[in-house]
């Protein structure tokens, strides 16, 4: 049996780590009840921007899926139909992690990705499913397509990797989160006015080129050991994105660490924020009299979340997977 997992992109991104670990866990959970399974990755060093480009990667999606299984990102799902209707052996996971049309982005892959999901519906397609980061966007799709086959399988991590940062002496900073055009623009208002106050601010990226320093905050870059250690020194992390989250990596990575999250209970994020027992809010107001409220508190390590979104749960997730995989043999 072969599986093979294809992605797109130039930098690793929070939804590319949660792709792979489900890809590689079902692997490897397959090769225990079938040695002579073989995993390939597949990843395409580029964005893709523009119809051509676009065109071109399903081309070269299409030229991978010689394989049992395919695990796939939602941009190329319609290779999936198309190679379902010619190998009767053939499922597919294509993996969303959201469906929220108010992001902008290019109006093509916005159809793209509903004429997918009306298609997978409407002909109750059996042999390709969804996967999903979070129990919001499972109950979304189930109401929305009450036909397409989806499971859930949340980013999992493993604690240990962060146990020697939660130990770190906590400074007079606040992360603003991650960089991003999805982040409520009144936050650096809010980084202004807590600047004056005496607190760094600063955005984390993982991206190099957007590396920045202004009077009321940074924008840094750095290697993952040094990213981990200055969130961990951070009395709180935002996460205060202004539309439907898939999860949020770094919310989830600033709970391992014990650092305070206070988040817009958005999406996935919201399930994030209540299991976690993190600070949920709902304006840039509230977010500011948190900080004032609890800039004292010495948070502990939620080990209730931690064992639930530890690695190794991820064979209770995959279970309802084989049973699909199983259901649906050639």
């Amino acid at each position: 049996m072969k599986i093979r997992f294809i992605s797109y992109g130039k930098c690793i991104t929070g939804g590319f780590l949660h792709e792979s670990f489900f890809a590689n866990a079902l692997a490897q959970e397959l090769k225990k009840s079938q040695p002579q399974t073989e995993f390939f990755q597949h990843r395409f060093n580029r964005y893709f921007k523009g119809f051509l480009a676009h065109v071109k990667l399903q081309f070269l999606t299409y030229q991978l899926l010689n394989t049992d299984i395919a695990v796939l990102v939602g941009r190329m799902a319609w290779m999936a139909i198309l190679k379902h209707l010619f190998a009767k052996s053939f499922r597919a996971f294509v993996v969303l992690h959201h469906i929220d049309n108010r992001i902008p982005g290019s109006i093509f892959l916005k159809l793209y990705t509903r004429s997918f999901l009306y298609f997978l519906n409407q002909f109750n397609i059996k042999r390709i499913a969804l996967v999903v980061v979070s129990p919001f966007w499972f109950d979304e799709v189930k109401k929305r397509y009450p036909k397409i086959v989806v499971h859930y399988f949340p980013n999992l991590f493993d604690p240990l990797m962060y146990q020697a940062y939660q130990s770190s002496t906590k400074t007079k900073s606040i992360h603003l989160g991650q960089w991003s055009w999805k982040n409520d623009s009144k936050i650096l208002e809010l980084a202004k006015q807590f600047t004056e106050l005496g607190y760094a601010c600063y955005f984390s990226s993982n991206q190099a080129n957007e590396q920045a320093k202004f009077e009321f905050y940074e924008i840094i870059h750095e290697p993952h050991s040094a990213y981990l250690k200055r969130m961990a020194e951070a009395q709180f992390t935002l996460a205060l994105t202004v539309y439907q989250e898939g999860w949020n990596r770094v919310a989830h990575e600033s709970i391992l660490l014990g650092t305070a999250v206070i988040g817009y209970p958005n999406g996935g994020l919201k399930n994030l924020l209540e299991f976690s027992g993190a600070y949920v809010v709902n304006s840039i107001e509230e977010v500011k009299q948190v900080i004032k409220v609890n800039s004292e508190v010495d948070l502990k390590v939620n080990s209730s979340f931690i064992e639930t979104f530890h690695t190794n749960q991820s064979v209770k997730f995959l279970e309802p997977i084989f049973h699909f995989l199983n259901q649906n043999k050639a």
